[in-house]
């Protein structure tokens, strides 16, 4: 018997009405194409069994209203929120009842850090309604662990684990990702989410291409932008991060006045508020380690260069000044789930395959001396290029200023990217990283 198991992750669905809901008619289509694929004579079709695994952040319950739940999820509030999301996307629900119509085919979906509120019960019977049905089928999963294993040499999990702001999903898991609770009616959002929601989610409505940049943009960049272009949103952004201290304090004490408009310092307050926050925040996670064998001491090195350099850059004539921000760096986060990932194939020398996504960014890694992988599957969300900086002018700094969606600058770099696992009892899997292109009637490309 053929097995083929696809694994794709952050889908990003919201309400529909929310500019951060990028799951638009491109991403549906090519969605459906992928899956009548899989349904269908052909490559992806010929399969006995075809698995759909979705990895985590398939909904995204944050950015869909009301966005500030007080660090906390319940129950009522987020069934509130899937009937929105079921409502902007009933397509997306269709397809996946065809798919599993057809014989032989089946889904698994994984938690992530945007939707962890598939680990209510009660949420987790809509969805599989809104699939199926009323009748509720037993070919829609959820996984109750951190991690998924599909196939003996194959491990999946969505990467949020290894991410500071977002690794800790209390009374859920352990630490080595078993489940504790598999009915709960609350659960504590991870300092990220709850950072998202109570201080951050103007920024990402007002500037929502910094969620969208190709490679990703860090914080402390973003930060350093809107300096420049809006110091407003930054005073207020840092009086709502300074609230959710354990004792609220004045959020850029040191700036005189008048220097709230000096944007090499208001950058320099704002981020000594923010690593304050942080370490706020690490003093409630005794449990959290670097990842893998990151060397901190090395980050913070590499941190505490890249805040020098974005001061001086501030100072800067303004074209200038953006164009160095924009100029492409390493990605922490990105690395921390990597290091993660690759910790967890050195674990497990049977493991052939470790696959996450998180990053929004495609990876493909040997590990081992390349009898091991890990692969990222990246996101079906909207991708622009980040300008070179050449590309930087007047124009563009204004499109940032007052970003017109109807006429974006910016490249789309956006891909349909999935992994693609084929494996039978006679011997190990065989995984390949995909993206599929031409919508409905399209066809994948294998890139690694």
């Amino acid at each position: 018997m053929s097995n083929i198991t696809l694994i794709m992750s952050d889908f990003h669905i919201a309400d529909g009405h929310s500019i951060l809901d990028t799951f638009g008619d491109t991403q549906q289509a090519a969605f459906e194409g992928l899956l009548t694929a899989a349904c269908s004579a052909g490559p992806l079709g010929h399969a006995d069994e075809v698995e759909l695994v979705i990895n985590g952040d398939c909904f995204d319950f944050l950015t869909t209203a009301p966005y500030d739940t007080g660090g906390k999820s319940d129950i009522s509030t987020n069934l509130e929120k899937l009937n929105k999301i079921i409502t902007a996307h009933t397509p997306f629900f269709a397809a996946l009842r065809r798919f599993i119509e057809t014989p032989g085919r089946h889904m698994t979906l994984l938690v992530g850090n945007h939707d962890i509120e598939l680990w209510f019960k009660q949420v987790q019977e809509h969805i599989t309604i809104a699939i199926c049905g009323e009748h509720v089928s037993e070919k829609v999963s959820f996984c109750p662990t951190r991690f998924y294993r599909p196939l003996p040499d194959v491990y999946i999990e969505h990467g949020n684990h290894y991410d500071f702001w977002n690794h800790t999903m209390q009374e859920l898991w352990d630490n080595e990702g078993h489940h504790l609770d598999l009915n709960p009616s609350t659960i504590i959002l991870p300092v990220g989410s709850h950072y998202f929601q109570h201080a951050v989610h103007p920024v990402s409505i007002n500037y929502a291409y910094f969620d969208r940049f190709e490679p990703s943009m860090n914080s402390m960049r973003q930060i350093a932008l809107l300096c420049l272009l809006d110091p407003d949103i930054i005073a207020e952004t840092a009086k709502l991060t300074m609230e959710l201290f354990s004792e609220p304090r004045k959020a850029l004490a040191a700036l005189a006045s008048g220097e709230e408009r000096v944007p090499a310092r208001l950058f320099e307050q704002t981020m000594l508020d923010f690593a304050a926050f942080q370490q706020e925040m690490a003093d409630r996670k005794p449990d959290w380690v670097e990842p893998g064998n990151l060397d901190n001491q090395q980050v913070m090195a590499a941190t505490m260069i890249e805040f020098d350099m974005l001061r001086e850059a501030l100072k800067l004539p303004f074209v200038e000044a953006v164009a160095t921000i924009c100029t492409p760096t390493t990605y922490q986060m990105g690395e921390r789930v990597a290091a993660g990932m690759h910790a967890v194939l050195k674990r497990d020398p049977t493991l052939r395959y470790a696959i996450a996504g998180h990053t929004h960014m495609v990876r493909i890694d040997l590990v081992n001396n390349g009898a091991q992988s890990y692969l990222n599957t990246a996101s079906w969300s909207t991708r622009l290029a980040m300008p070179a900086p050449g590309e930087v002018n007047d124009a563009l700094v204004e499109w940032f200023r007052h970003p017109d969606w109807e006429n974006v600058p910016l490249r789309d770099v956006t891909q349909f990217a999935f992994a693609m696992i084929n494996s039978s009892a006679e011997g190990p899997s065989s995984a390949s990283l995909c993206v599929w292109e031409g919508g409905l009637k399209g066809s994948y490309r294998v890139l690694a």
